[in-house]
């Protein structure tokens, strides 16, 4: 499902994004308290991002690990390109847990990975090489 979208049933992906819808206002709350937005679904994949800054880049996301259960995953990542190539920090606080074991801690890990970003953001030069990126055609 990672780059290929959505393609189960309306009754699954209810069941799938269920728990993001409550958890949605701590994640708006959040977006609004620093100026920022949140997404949601990118690419028809049950996830909410929240992005800022241009080169380098922050990204807070939740998005789904495994659909049994469901569990998921909390990403933080600062990226910068650099001619021809990717540099990032990557961390991800939370890995393959269903919502309820740490939807009262969202707000702390939000501020936190906020701050663990903004800090990856003022020292770009300790990103690390991710990858090289494909020319545009």
């Amino acid at each position: 499902m990672a780059n290929g979208g959505w393609y189960g049933t309306e009754e699954e992906w209810q069941r799938l994004e269920a728990p993001l819808l409550s958890i949605d206002l701590a994640l708006e709350q959040f977006a609004s308290e620093h100026g920022f937005a949140v997404s949601k679904n990118h690419k028809d994949n049950p996830e909410r991002s929240i992005r800022w800054g241009t080169n380098p880049s922050c990204l807070i996301q939740i998005y789904l690990e495994h659909d049994s259960g469901p569990t998921w995953n909390l990403w933080l990542c600062c990226s910068e390109d650099r001619g021809d190539s990717r540099y990032w920090r990557k961390e991800m606080p939370i890995r393959d847990e269903p919502i309820e074991g740490f939807r009262e801690r969202l707000p702390n890990l939000l501020e936190d990975g906020f701050k663990q970003l903004e800090e990856w953001k003022a020292q770009p030069e300790e990103l690390e090489f991710a990858t090289k990126l494909s020319p545009l055609s």
